[in-house]
C-alpha cells in the first residue's frame, strides 16, 4: 500500500493494533505520534484533534465504519497469523473474504471501526 496517515484520539492502542497485526516495528515521533512500519506498509499513527473522532470509537466500543469513502488494504506475510492477531490486538475479523488475482483478501476491522483488508 505505501503508507497510511490514520487519526485517532488512542494513538498508542491503535499503534499497538497495526504493530501486531502487520508485524511491524513502532517509532515515537517527537509529535507524540506513532509511525508503524514493516517492509511493505507504514502507518503514521496520528493524534485527532479534540471532538473530530467520536468518543465511541475512542473508547473500544466503535461502530463499524462500513461506508467510508476508502477501505486501505495491506499485505502481511502470512494472512492467517494476521487474521490470529487481530481480535487478540482489540480489533475484529468480519466474514469477509475472497481470492482474486493469485492473493487472498480478508476483511477486518481495527479498534477504532475503521475496516480494513488484509491480503497475502
Amino acid at each position: 500500500m505505501g503508507a497510511l496517515v490514520i487519526f485517532t484520539n488512542n494513538v498508542p492502542r491503535l499503534a499497538r493494533f497495526y504493530e501486531s497485526v502487520l508485524a511491524a516495528e513502532q517509532t515515537l515521533e517527537p509529535s507524540g505520534d506513532i509511525r508503524v512500519r514493516n517492509e511493505h506498509d507504514e502507518v503514521l499513527v496520528h493524534a485527532a484533534r479534540v471532538g473530530s473522532v467520536s468518543s465511541d470509537s475512542a473508547m473500544g466500543s466503535s461502530s463499524t465504519r462500513a461506508n467510508a469513502a476508502l477501505k486501505p488494504v495491506f499485505e502481511v506475510a502470512s494472512l492467517a497469523d494476521a487474521l490470529a492477531q487481530v481480535e487478540h490486538a482489540g480489533g475484529s475479523v468480519t466474514d469477509f473474504t475472497f481470492r482474486i488475482d493469485g492473493s487472498t483478501r480478508h476483511d477486518i476491522v481495527d479498534p477504532d471501526g475503521n475496516v480494513v483488508q488484509l491480503r497475502d
